[in-house]
């Protein structure tokens, strides 16, 4: 069997240079670089990375923790993120492990895999999963704000608060007072930032957000986003007087449209939607073309691929970055 030895030796460089090569952690010369991967390709000699993670006390993987629908289809904000985290830590060498098991409360469900630090999306109230990382001294970066308790914790996040008093105020200014909002699940704080913006574009036009016309999404009650938007709609139109629905996600709004298709209900003079996120794709392919809300997904994935990398390196850094959404007007609204 072929070792880096018997590379180094053929190739007349020392084992730290071919380690390099493969590595790409310190820059070699172009010359050096082919003539040590020719000769590589001519033993047959592959690295062995258990082997490199034993020598370096490294496993040069990065986690990334985020649970799927029940489908397990991956949105256009999904799949940005994975972008964004994948070419960030590529640059230094770094695998990405994907786990997209949906951990909810079931502690069975949590594994400690062989990861130098994990990026987690999704982050809840009381969150578990954040003391548990903390516990085994686990790097770690969350994609969304950590809630009160966690408050020392590096994170990325959109500027959702402020996001949802803008949405909220231009819908009220351009005659919606009364809207539902199917938010994200009611544990996430993203639900609570979003809902706290909300509130407050209604209450500086002296009106109030009725608790009626809040809605959660429930993994236990709906099979995924696109489920939720169409029965939400289904079970309310008619019983609520709402003129206008803000989503969760773009997947949400794919449900109210089949829902407003089937009930007769032409959009926007009937009913105006906007989405909570912004595939650019789906949203200029669906009919009318939908108003969403652009959050950088890749840009998030990036910057919170560099934190954690960064505090990889040196446990006592805390890094708290915000990424801002904007508004994308379309034929929805």
């Amino acid at each position: 069997m072929t070792t880096i030895q018997d590379v180094a030796k053929l190739a007349g460089v020392s084992k730290g240079t071919v380690s390099s090569v493969f590595s790409k952690k310190r820059p070699i010369s172009k010359e050096v670089t082919e003539r040590v991967l020719t000769i590589a390709k001519e033993l047959g000699y592959y690295p062995n990375h258990v082997a490199r993670s034993l020598a370096i006390k490294k496993t040069m993987i990065v986690g990334l923790r985020m649970p799927l629908s029940k489908d397990s289809s991956m949105s256009g904000f999904e799949i940005q993120m994975i972008s964004g985290v994948v070419k960030e830590c590529s640059k230094q060498g770094y695998r990405v492990l994907l786990d997209s098991l949906p951990e909810l409360d079931d502690v069975t469900q949590f594994s400690m895999d062989p990861v130098d630090g994990v990026i987690m999306l999704n982050p809840r109230k009381h969150d578990s999963r954040i003391a548990r990382y903390k516990q085994t001294g686990t790097p770690l970066v969350l994609v969304g704000r950590p809630d009160l308790l966690h408050e020392e914790i590096s994170y990325v996040d959109n500027n959702n608060k402020e996001l949802a008093y803008e949405v909220g105020q231009y819908l009220l200014e351009t005659g919606h007072t009364s809207l539902l909002f199917l938010n994200a699940a009611s544990d996430m704080t993203v639900a609570q930032d979003r809902e706290s913006g909300l509130t407050e574009a209604f209450r500086q036009k002296g009106l109030s957000l009725s608790p009626d016309t809040v809605m959660n999404y429930s993994r236990q009650h709906h099979t995924n986003a696109s489920d939720y938007g169409y029965e939400s709609i289904i079970h309310t139109y008619g019983k609520l007087p709402y003129t206008a629905v803000i989503t969760d996600t773009d997947r949400v709004a794919l449900g109210v449209l089949r829902a407003a298709r089937e009930l007769g209900l032409d959009i926007p003079d009937k009913l105006a939607v906007i989405a909570l996120s912004n595939d650019a794709t789906l949203a200029q392919e669906t009919t009318p073309s939908l108003t969403s809300v652009e959050l950088s997904a890749e840009v998030l994935g990036a910057e919170a691929a560099k934190i954690l990398l960064e505090i990889m390196q040196d446990p006592t850094k805390v890094h708290q970055r915000i990424v801002d959404a904007k508004l994308v007007f379309r034929e929805s609204c």
